[in-house]
């Protein structure tokens, strides 16, 4: 192994026992659990590459729009840990 792929292991998983992998594979090896988060990959992954007719631009900016969520629900998680630790 190079000392460049030991320092970054963390970017590599064992696939050994498949013959192909999918989008939902990938987010299950690197265990992406939150589904703002998942959205936001799987358009990423296959950026205008599906037969819906969405040129790259939509799904990038579907993947950003998923990902701004994923902020405001931790403002609104973290205003709420506030408001109860105000109780």
């Amino acid at each position: 192994m190079s000392e460049n792929r030991a320092r970054n292991a963390h970017y590599y998983k064992n696939v050994a026992h498949l013959s192909e992998v999918d989008v939902y594979r990938v987010l299950e090896l690197f265990e992406v659990t939150d589904p703002c988060i998942q959205h936001a990959l799987k358009k990423l992954l296959v950026t205008g590459g599906r037969a819906g007719g969405k040129d790259r631009s939509s799904d990038v900016r579907e993947a950003i729009y998923s990902l701004e969520r994923w902020q405001e629900m931790r403002t609104e998680d973290q205003a709420e840990q506030h408001e109860e630790s105000d109780l």
